[in-house]
């Protein structure tokens, strides 16, 4: 875990409030997709619809990455990173391209955790 209060390229680029900011957006994806599984469940809904957990999850484990890291994807994409509430530009261009390719890895692992987990979620139901 980064803690780390400094612009680092690729490594660190949020502070404490950004961090906390992204918790709270993981806890609500999380308890979202919480509410819907239980709704799909108790509900005569088609299963096939569980698929409809990926969203939800896969935000809630890019943001949950995020706030660990210290490193939000959507900053690094706009070449920008936030520390104390205030946002400042990237100026280095090579900070920028790893910058770029560290976000697009956070994006990527959340969207991995959100398809494994709506997988197993989806077939532990159907086993049952």
């Amino acid at each position: 875990m980064s803690g780390s209060s400094q612009y680092e390229a690729g490594v660190c680029n949020i502070g404490g409030s950004e961090r906390r900011r992204r918790r709270r957006y993981a806890a609500v994806a999380v308890a979202v997709a919480i509410v819907y599984l239980v709704v799909a469940l108790v509900s005569s809904l088609p299963t096939l619809l569980l698929v409809g957990l990926f969203v939800p999850l896969a935000i809630g484990f890019e943001m949950a990455l995020q706030a660990r890291q210290a490193f939000c994807a959507s900053l690094a994409l706009s070449g920008e990173y936030a520390f104390d509430d205030e946002r400042r530009q990237v100026a280095d261009p090579d900070a920028r391209r790893t910058d770029r390719a560290a976000g697009l890895k956070f994006t990527v692992l959340g969207i991995a955790g959100g398809a494994v987990t709506t997988t197993l979620v989806y077939g532990i139901v159907t086993l049952l």
